[in-house]
């Protein structure tokens, strides 16, 4: 079976098993390693943002579990569930929620308030929109930045050493 179609048959298994206990299932791919061995790899994260190595332990026990009730893989496998990382870009509605309240930097496509580069903190989303929370020269004040504009956007990890100018 194609990768693309047994990740798409896995997902919702993996998606109803996470939702309750307030998991995101935020990426999977499945390939193989230079010596063959096959790699399910599976991002997850909370709700909120942060998750923890226990929880992502935990987590591998209980996926591994449905995959092997389920009988998706006849092979042998290797099955890898760890956070999306801090450095991970940010690019959908469900990224930003899980980022509210953190320090973002956005490079744009076109200029929002005669900028290309933006960096605050995340205050809210809607489908298309994200409201942020930016100290520049002109103060403090809020923006909206369109999804559709977003041509990067990166958690700040550490202290934000570059203000938005």
């Amino acid at each position: 079976m194609m990768s693309h179609e047994l990740l798409l048959r896995i997902r919702p298994f993996f998606e109803d098993r996470m939702a309750p206990a307030g998991y995101v299932l935020v990426d999977m791919r499945f390939y193989k390693r230079q010596g063959g061995a096959a790699v399910l790899e599976v991002l997850a994260d909370r709700d909120e943002g942060g998750i923890t190595l226990d929880e992502c332990s935990r987590l591998n026990r209980e996926l591994g579990d449905v995959l092997e009730k389920e009988g998706f893989l006849s092979q042998a496998y290797v099955l890898d569930v760890s956070s999306p990382g801090l450095d991970r870009s940010l690019t959908t509605a469900g990224d930003f929620r899980r980022a509210r309240g953190r320090t973002v930097r956005f490079f744009l496509k076109d200029l929002v308030e005669g900028k290309f580069e933006h960096c605050g903190t995340v205050e809210d989303i809607s489908d298309d929109t994200v409201t942020v929370r930016v100290t520049d020269k002109k103060g403090e004040r809020t923006i909206a930045i369109s999804l559709g504009n977003i041509n990067k956007a990166k958690q700040v990890v550490g202290p934000a050493n570059k203000q938005d100018r």
